[in-house]
């Protein structure tokens, strides 16, 4: 019996010291690297038109969203900041904030995806905990000409 335990506790150990398990052909094939999954996730959006020019770059993760957005606006401040949001219902509801002169401020923006691309809702707005956001983001009006569309990533 004694002889029979120290066999069990030697083959015990034997387990327990085997090198680390390499990942199997099926587990690399099917576990992208990080810079592949940004690649995927990744999107870049512009629109340019009346001297005017904004540049998106969304992040998304599930409904999950993250990216910049740049305004340059013919005859006014700049604005260059980074939003943090979701999307939901074809729109992409996220918190700004962004630089404008040296100051930094926060105020929420909506993006719908239309046909020609995404828009801008503009509608009604009041503050909420000092940042600005929609009253009614299902009221917004999206009927403007800037439509920022699909472009390469840098």
């Amino acid at each position: 019996m004694k002889a029979l335990t120290t066999v069990f506790f030697a083959l015990l150990v034997c387990v327990a010291c085997k090198a680390p398990k390499e990942d199997s052909p099926i587990e690399v094939a099917f576990s992208p690297d990080a810079e592949h999954i940004e690649e995927i996730n990744t999107e870049c959006f512009r629109y340019v038109g009346n001297k005017d020019t904004v540049l998106l770059t969304t992040h998304i993760d599930g409904t999950n969203i993250t990216g910049t957005l740049d305004y340059a606006l013919f005859e006014k401040d700049k604005n260059s900041g980074t939003i943090e949001g979701v999307i939901r219902d074809n729109r992409i509801i996220a918190e700004y904030t962004f630089m404008s002169e040296g100051v930094a401020s926060k105020r929420q923006v909506v993006f719908k995806n239309t046909d020609e691309g995404w828009k801008e809702g503009f509608g009604e707005m009041k503050t909420v905990d000092g940042v600005p956001v929609q009253v009614n983001i299902d009221s917004l009006d999206y009927t403007h000409k800037m439509a920022l569309t699909p472009i390469p990533c840098d």
